[in-house]
Protein backbone atom coordinates (compact mmCIF):
# COMPACT_ATOMS: atom_id res chain seq x y z
CA UNK A 1 0.00 0.00 0.00
CA UNK A 2 0.79 3.16 -0.29
CA UNK A 3 0.13 6.72 0.84
CA UNK A 4 -3.07 7.97 0.83
CA UNK A 5 -4.15 4.42 -0.20
CA UNK A 6 -7.29 2.97 1.42
CA UNK A 7 -7.34 -0.71 2.80
CA UNK A 8 -9.82 -2.77 4.98
CA UNK A 9 -8.62 -4.95 7.72
CA UNK A 10 -10.98 -8.16 8.10
CA UNK A 11 -11.16 -10.53 11.31
CA UNK A 12 -13.57 -13.69 11.21
CA UNK A 13 -14.13 -15.96 14.28
CA UNK A 14 -15.97 -19.11 13.97
CA UNK A 15 -18.12 -19.46 17.45
CA UNK A 16 -19.09 -22.84 17.87
CA UNK A 17 -23.19 -22.84 17.93
CA UNK A 18 -23.43 -19.29 16.54
CA UNK A 19 -21.45 -19.53 13.60
CA UNK A 20 -19.30 -17.13 11.85
CA UNK A 21 -18.90 -13.95 12.60
CA UNK A 22 -16.74 -11.30 10.22
CA UNK A 23 -15.81 -7.70 11.40
CA UNK A 24 -14.02 -5.22 9.02
CA UNK A 25 -12.23 -1.62 9.94
CA UNK A 26 -11.25 0.37 7.00
CA UNK A 27 -8.23 2.64 6.77
CA UNK A 28 -6.14 5.19 5.60
CA UNK A 29 -2.29 5.17 5.57
CA UNK A 30 -1.39 8.77 5.94
CA UNK A 31 2.07 10.39 6.14
CA UNK A 32 4.03 10.44 9.33
CA UNK A 33 7.72 10.68 10.86
CA UNK A 34 8.27 6.89 9.92
CA UNK A 35 7.12 7.17 6.25
CA UNK A 36 9.13 10.56 5.62
CA UNK A 37 12.14 8.45 6.54
CA UNK A 38 14.67 6.47 4.32
CA UNK A 39 17.23 3.72 5.40
CA UNK A 40 21.27 3.90 4.40
CA UNK A 41 23.03 0.63 3.75
CA UNK A 42 26.78 0.45 3.08
CA UNK A 43 30.06 -1.26 3.38
CA UNK A 44 33.75 0.06 4.24
CA UNK A 45 36.07 -2.95 2.09
CA UNK A 46 39.60 -3.02 0.67
CA UNK A 47 39.51 -1.98 -2.65
CA UNK A 48 42.57 -4.00 -4.59
CA UNK A 49 42.00 -2.31 -8.32
CA UNK A 50 41.00 1.16 -6.61
CA UNK A 51 37.48 1.71 -8.98
CA UNK A 52 35.21 2.04 -5.99
CA UNK A 53 33.16 -0.46 -6.18
CA UNK A 54 33.28 -4.29 -4.49
CA UNK A 55 34.52 -7.13 -6.40
CA UNK A 56 34.86 -10.96 -5.05
CA UNK A 57 38.04 -11.18 -3.41
CA UNK A 58 37.63 -7.80 -1.95
CA UNK A 59 37.33 -8.33 2.02
CA UNK A 60 35.27 -6.13 3.82
CA UNK A 61 36.07 -4.18 6.87
CA UNK A 62 35.10 -5.25 10.34
CA UNK A 63 34.53 -2.57 13.14
CA UNK A 64 34.92 0.53 11.11
CA UNK A 65 33.65 3.84 12.14
CA UNK A 66 31.43 5.99 10.19
CA UNK A 67 29.99 9.27 11.56
CA UNK A 68 26.60 10.49 10.15
CA UNK A 69 25.89 14.56 10.26
CA UNK A 70 23.26 13.82 12.19
CA UNK A 71 25.69 12.68 15.08
CA UNK A 72 25.01 8.31 14.46
CA UNK A 73 28.18 6.76 15.37
CA UNK A 74 27.74 3.20 13.44
CA UNK A 75 30.43 0.22 13.64
CA UNK A 76 30.51 -1.52 10.58
CA UNK A 77 30.17 -5.59 11.09
CA UNK A 78 32.46 -8.66 10.41
CA UNK A 79 31.94 -8.12 6.88
CA UNK A 80 32.54 -4.59 6.76
CA UNK A 81 28.55 -3.57 6.46
CA UNK A 82 26.36 -0.79 7.90
CA UNK A 83 22.51 0.13 7.95
CA UNK A 84 20.95 2.59 9.83
CA UNK A 85 17.18 2.85 9.44
CA UNK A 86 14.48 5.78 10.30
CA UNK A 87 16.89 8.16 8.84
CA UNK A 88 15.40 11.30 7.52
CA UNK A 89 14.88 12.27 4.06
CA UNK A 90 17.05 14.74 2.35
CA UNK A 91 21.06 15.31 1.97
CA UNK A 92 22.82 12.96 4.36
CA UNK A 93 26.37 12.92 4.98
CA UNK A 94 28.64 10.23 6.23
CA UNK A 95 32.22 10.29 7.66
CA UNK A 96 34.56 7.24 7.30
CA UNK A 97 36.88 7.79 10.96
CA UNK A 98 40.24 6.34 9.64
CA UNK A 99 41.43 6.70 12.92
CA UNK A 100 39.46 3.48 13.58
CA UNK A 101 41.39 1.58 10.80
CA UNK A 102 44.89 1.17 12.28
CA UNK A 103 46.58 -0.05 8.96
CA UNK A 104 44.82 1.28 6.66
CA UNK A 105 44.20 4.26 4.56
CA UNK A 106 41.35 5.98 2.10
CA UNK A 107 41.95 3.93 -1.25
CA UNK A 108 41.95 6.20 -4.28
CA UNK A 109 39.57 6.31 -6.52
CA UNK A 110 40.98 6.03 -10.51
CA UNK A 111 37.37 6.85 -12.19
CA UNK A 112 35.29 9.45 -9.24
CA UNK A 113 36.96 12.31 -8.09
CA UNK A 114 34.37 12.80 -5.66
CA UNK A 115 35.42 9.02 -3.69
CA UNK A 116 38.96 10.42 -2.96
CA UNK A 117 37.48 11.59 0.48
CA UNK A 118 36.05 10.45 3.76
CA UNK A 119 32.94 11.95 3.70
CA UNK A 120 30.17 11.07 1.32
CA UNK A 121 27.28 12.72 0.15
CA UNK A 122 23.71 11.27 -1.05
CA UNK A 123 20.60 12.20 -1.53
CA UNK A 124 17.70 10.66 0.63
CA UNK A 125 14.09 10.28 -0.78
CA UNK A 126 10.94 9.89 1.91
CA UNK A 127 10.91 6.20 2.24
CA UNK A 128 13.83 5.91 -0.54
CA UNK A 129 17.21 3.47 0.35
CA UNK A 130 20.64 5.14 -0.48
CA UNK A 131 24.27 3.14 -0.78
CA UNK A 132 27.35 4.68 1.00
CA UNK A 133 30.15 2.56 0.71
CA UNK A 134 34.03 2.99 1.39
CA UNK A 135 37.09 1.80 0.00
CA UNK A 136 40.06 1.40 1.71
CA UNK A 137 43.32 0.37 1.24
CA UNK A 138 46.61 -1.12 3.47
CA UNK A 139 49.06 1.61 4.55
CA UNK A 140 52.38 1.15 3.01
CA UNK A 141 54.04 -1.97 4.06
CA UNK A 142 51.17 -3.69 5.82
CA UNK A 143 49.60 -6.72 4.98
CA UNK A 144 53.13 -6.97 2.63
CA UNK A 145 55.31 -9.89 3.46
Amino acid sequence: MRLGDLGRNVAQVNIPGIGTVTATFQLVIRPGILSDCGTIVGRVFVDKNFDGEQQDGEPGVPNAIVFMDDGNRIITDPDGLFSLINVLSGNRVGTLDLASLPGYTLAPNLYWLADNSVSRLVRLEPGGLARMNFAVTPTFGEGQS
